[in-house]
């Protein structure tokens, strides 16, 4: 008999699916979905029955769901990070589907009718934006691409020397583009004024047509530390790069050089800054770095003197010192790029009928990931597939859209239903922004948009378990809903406080609309490259997509408006309610991006920053903290006052899940800024 080789991935998805199809048939108190479950031996079911005879086995929606999910999580969409080739397919993808389905484009734009290009508020499924002008002052600068640079340096009246990028030197995101030449000037580490009466430049400096050669962070100690800061293992203010860069510029220099001082507390000198790391400005000058190696040997050539780049530190450690430096001719050309990247949100429109016509319900989800990793993954250079996050409500959006415009079609003439939005936002992952843009630039009067039901990682659903926020965003909405959630047969937890304002619901609450937030929980491959399609509860999907089409329809046909009030049942306010408001500032950055907190039992660690106090003690991504000090941790609610109470330089021990082991570390705190 000959050896059958299976391929495992084809094996777990028939292994989910013969449970799902248990899931199907059994009452709603009893619904699990886990791959492994009771059933069939997947091997046989394959040996008997292609996986379309299981699928079709568990009805059309399932079917139609499945392809949604298998499609938008392949790796030909690369993770679907926002800005990227993938997203763009994804984007092609969402509106092929909107067309299908028959939805109306909601977003306006230009016609070519018979060779005449009229403008229509109805012309297009997309609605593009740049991600950088949607963060506003909070997202710092347009992003920069660097399209080319030169740098060589002549000793004397010797030969040009050219400058290896990325080794030598690299070009800084606040850089300019231009072409200059010049002598160099020494300018210490170009503190206009600081500390103790530091003053870096002396009335009158003139830089005009000099390079300025200027020097990280800020004036040290014997020991490599700043002699300036509050507390140990921190930088003042003084330390920042753009005053520096800026400081120099307004004295006329043509360009400017960085340099790290050699001797930094735990800084090797070797790594060069890049681009996107030194977004803080924008200079009309070039703006460098040069690496400590290359500009030892020309500042000790072009130095009068001879003097290194140690010795040029410990004088300016001391006293502020502006040194011509005659020796030696630098030429400098950057090409800068400040173009913003661009992404689209995507809408279809179910046109309305009667009197409510003009009032709109939306359905939501993003659609963007994590990409190779840049936002927020796990891991870099690696596809994030997003298949839960957030393919799972992106698939649930479609498969409703298709159900309710069979629904809508089938009306009488004289029905009274409120058109019914589908929005597939993008940008979600680098913070809302998608969901930002659209409620800042809506189809219509957000006045008029009644009701958001949002669905973000709904493809998990196990243990029967779904969890629902935003019951008490309008008067009553509890106990109208209570039916629609009692029929559909879910466990349901409410979602913490915290956790509401965490996805694109949060920007149409933000303005005062009623809404809804559906989420199956967070798992162990939760902005992973395991988060493939394969792991996904296609019929729990569906479920949770119908429950939402009946919601929605519900809302679109009910004669009155639902009334907004705060999550808290306060009075109705549309500025900013007090659960969207920012907490009080910390004096203390830990350094994490804290997710969801779903079960009471710790903060969700969604990503860790580098060079924090938190990459220090050894979390990552997918961690959950649990302790500090002696004191648990049961929600973000519970961390905050023990963050707003710290103080920079405090140790602290921290407890923390990683998978089924208890783990602990400690760290010492860093100043907020620092």
């Amino acid at each position: 008999m000959p050896i059958r080789r299976l391929n495992p991935c084809l094996v777990l998805l028939c292994s989910s699916l013969v449970a799902a199809s248990a899931v199907a048939q059994a009452p709603a108190d009893s619904l699990v979905s886990a791959p492994g479950s009771e059933g069939p031996d997947p091997v046989e079911l394959l040996g008997e029955a292609p996986i379309s005879v299981l699928l079709d086995s568990l009805g059309e929606d399932v079917v139609l769901y499945d392809m949604h999910i298998v499609t938008l999580a392949n790796p030909f969409f690369e993770g679907r990070g926002a800005t990227t080739i993938g997203s763009e397919r994804a984007a092609d993808y969402i509106e092929f589907h909107f067309k299908q389905i028959g939805l109306e484009p909601a977003f306006p734009g230009s016609l070519n009718l018979d060779g005449v290009d009229v403008e229509s508020p109805n012309a297009s499924y997309s609605q593009p934006f740049a991600p950088s002008e949607v963060r506003g002052s909070r997202g710092g600068q347009r992003p920069v691409k660097v399209i080319g640079s030169e740098a060589s340096m002549r000793i004397g009246d010797g030969q040009w020397a050219t400058l290896i990028p990325d080794l030598d030197y690299s070009v800084l995101g606040c850089s300019g583009t231009g072409e200059v030449e010049g002598e160099l000037v020494f300018v210490g580490y170009s503190v206009p004024s600081g500390a103790d009466g530091y003053l870096g430049y002396p009335p009158g400096t003139d830089l005009a047509g000099k390079i300025a050669v200027a020097l990280r962070y800020e004036p040290l100690d014997a020991d490599g530390a700043s002699r300036w800061a509050d507390t140990a293992n921190t930088w003042s203010l003084y330390a920042q790069l753009e005053p520096k860069v800026s400081a120099a510029a307004r004295r006329g220099a043509a360009g400017v050089i960085i340099v790290t001082p050699p001797g930094v507390a735990g800084e090797d000198g070797g790594k060069l800054a890049t681009a996107a790391e030194t977004a803080i400005g924008e200079f009309e000058i070039p703006v460098v770095m040069m690496s400590q190696e290359r500009a030892d040997f020309l500042l000790s050539r072009a130095d009068a003197q001879g003097r290194t780049l140690l010795d040029l530190r410990k004088i300016v450690d001391e006293s502020p010192a502006i040194i011509e430096m005659p020796g030696a001719t630098v030429r400098l050309s950057t090409t800068v790029d400040r173009t913003p990247d661009m992404t689209r949100n995507m809408g279809g429109l179910l046109r309305g009928k009667g009197s409510l016509a003009d009032e709109i319900v939306v359905i939501g989800a993003h659609f963007d990931h994590a990409g190779y990793g840049q936002y927020g993954g796990r891991e870099r250079d690696i596809i994030h597939p997003g298949a839960d996050d957030n393919a799972s409500g992106t698939s649930a959006m479609l498969v409703a859209a298709k159900r309710l415009s069979e629904v809508y079609a089938a009306m009488p003439e004289d029905a009274e239903a409120r058109s019914i939005l589908f929005l597939a936002f993008s940008a979600e992952e680098w913070g809302l922004l998608g969901s930002k843009h659209y409620a800042a630039n809506p189809i219509a009067p957000i006045e008029d948009h009644v009701f958001m039901l949002n669905m973000d990682m709904v493809g998990r659903v196990r243990d029967n378990v779904l969890m629902v926020g935003g019951a008490s965003t309008a008067e009553g909405l509890d106990v109208w809903l209570e039916p629609f959630l009692s029929e559909a047969g879910f466990d349901y937890q409410p979602l913490p406080r915290g956790v509401f304002g965490r996805s694109d619901h949060a920007s149409f609450f933000r303005k005062g609309v009623p809404c809804m937030f559906f989420f199956s929980g967070f798992h162990d491959v939760y902005h992973a490259p395991g988060d493939v399609a394969m792991l996904v509860n296609r019929v729990g999907g569906v479920r949770v997509s119908t429950l939402g089409q009946r919601i929605a329809l519900a809302m679109a046909t009910r004669p009155d408006r639902p009334v907004f009030t705060n999550d808290d049942g306060s009075p109705p306010r549309t500025d900013r309610p007090p659960e969207t408001r920012p907490p009080e500032r910390t004096r203390i950055r830990f350094g994490v991006q804290p997710g969801y907190t779903t079960d009471g039992k710790g903060v969700l660690i969604e990503n860790v920053f580098p060079g924090t106090t938190a990459a220090q003690v050894g979390l990552q991504a997918g961690d959950i903290l649990t302790g500090w000090n002696e004191t648990t941790i049961k929600s973000v609610e519970d961390w905050m006052p023990m963050l707003q109470k710290a103080t920079p330089g405090d140790e602290v021990k921290i407890t923390f899940r990683r998978g089924d082991e208890e783990l602990t570390g400690t760290g010492t705190l860093k100043a907020a800024g620092g």
